[in-house]
This record gives C-alpha cells, sequence and structure tokens, in this order.
C-alpha cells in the first residue's frame, strides 16, 4: 500500500457551509416572512429565516420548529463591522443565527445555525441568494465539516477527472450509533457520491479522521486520513 501525504493549511472557516436540494416545487418559492418585532432586520434576511424553517419541517419532521411559533429577532451585527452583517430569532428554547456576507446580490449567502436546548437538535446550513439551500449538515461538529472540505480538494487536485464537481450540494448528518462512546462518526452525500467520516474522541490535537469517499455511479473510492494538523495521508 502506497502512502501519499499532502499538507493542506486548516483553519477553522467563520460559518458552516451546507447541503440540501429538493426537488419539490413549493420550495423553490420565495416565502413570505412572518412578523418580527425587530425593524431593522432586512426582509430578505427574514425571507431566508422561513426558507430555511419549510426545509426543516419537511426534512426533519416532529424535530424542526413547528408552524405558528412566534420569533423574535434581532440584529447582533458587532459595532464597526465591515462587510457582513449578523441576526439572531428566538422562539421558546429555540435558537436561530442568521450570517450574511454584504456583497452583490446575486452572490448573497445565508449562513445559518439552529439549535434547541432542550431537545439538543443542531443544525446548520447554508442558502443562496434564491433562498436554495446548498449546504445542510445535522449535529456535525465544525471540525468535521472543515475535514471534508479538506479531502475534496485534495481529491479534486489529484483525481480532477474523478472526482466531485464544486457544485453539488452536500447533506450531511451525524450518524454515531446510539450509546456509542469514545467514538463518532459523519455521512455526507451528494447525489451518487457518499463520504463518510469516522474518528475517536480523544484530544482535539490527537484527533485522526477516517475518511472514505466513493461513487455508486463510476465506482471511484478514496480512503485515507486526516490528522488534527491537516496533514492528509491518501491509503492506495
Amino acid at each position: 500500500m502506497k502512502l501519499r501525504m499532502h499538507i493542506l493549511g486548516i483553519g477553522l472557516v467563520a460559518g458552516l457551509l451546507l447541503v440540501a436540494v429538493t426537488s419539490c416545487d413549493w420550495f423553490w418559492k420565495t416565502p413570505t416572512p412572518t412578523a418580527t418585532p425587530a425593524a431593522n432586520i432586512p426582509v430578505e434576511v427574514l425571507a431566508a429565516r422561513d426558507a430555511a424553517l419549510v426545509y426543516l419541517r419537511h426534512a426533519y419532521p416532529g424535530q424542526a420548529p413547528p408552524e405558528g411559533i412566534t420569533w423574535t429577532g434581532r440584529n447582533i451585527t458587532p459595532p464597526g463591522l465591515v462587510g457582513a452583517s449578523a441576526y439572531e430569532f428566538t422562539s421558546s428554547n429555540w435558537l436561530m443565527t442568521v450570517r450574511t456576507p454584504i456583497v452583490a446580490p446575486s452572490n448573497v449567502i445565508y449562513e445559518m445555525e439552529l439549535s434547541n436546548q432542550d431537545s439538543a437538535f443542531r443544525w446548520t446550513g447554508k442558502l443562496n441568494a434564491s433562498y436554495t439551500v446548498v449546504e445542510s449538515n445535522l449535529d456535525v461538529a465544525v471540525e468535521v465539516l472543515v475535514v471534508r472540505d479538506m479531502v475534496l480538494s485534495y481529491v479534486r487536485e489529484h483525481y480532477a477527472d474523478q472526482a466531485p464537481a464544486e457544485s453539488l450540494a452536500w447533506i450531511g448528518e451525524r450518524t454515531t450509533p446510539e450509546g456509542s462512546i469514545g467514538h463518532e462518526s459523519c455521512r455526507f452525500t451528494a447525489n451518487n457520491w457518499i463520504m463518510t467520516v469516522a474518528y475517536d474522541v480523544v484530544r482535539p490535537d490527537q484527533v485522526v479522521y477516517q475518511v472514505e469517499l466513493r461513487n455508486s455511479g463510476t465506482e471511484f473510492m478514496w480512503r485515507g486520513q486526516v490528522d488534527a494538523q491537516g496533514a492528509i495521508l491518501e491509503h492506495r
């Protein structure tokens, strides 16, 4: 078995990426935002929030916030911050944050986090200017998202003709079996692509992520590992 070592810089991104595309006609329509007390929240942010909630109720019935609840919103953009804005919405035990960079209207991205302190439900996602979900991750640690993107960059660099396209929408989910102690696993899917990431729960500077990426249509498969320093070791 040959080993190939490739070092990539690792930096935790401020916002998470996600990913899910739905074929339902109702999801492509711009939603009508519900009333929010704060007057300084742009209508586009309210529409993105409501689009995410519609998607979540469809994707995770029984876990997502129910319809009809009242949200209280506020602008939490730090004073003096240039190039981005942030907003917070609360309802009972639900907390949602929406961050968006200030760019051209056609390139707006809404980065979202939603959590419930009682049920431990945790979701991160990303919507584009059309309020389409392009990134969706349920209970996936931010470090795993970084590992996923590092591996995708590596595969695109070394296997350009077989690698996943950059435009793919990924859906991620924690797949650790109930009751498992000391070990975590996640799965990401996009069209025919499946990536699994598994790792032991140890000190952050000692974690090694075992990664497998495969395509059920082309039978392409890549296996390797990523350590806490960002070193990628390919198994061949």
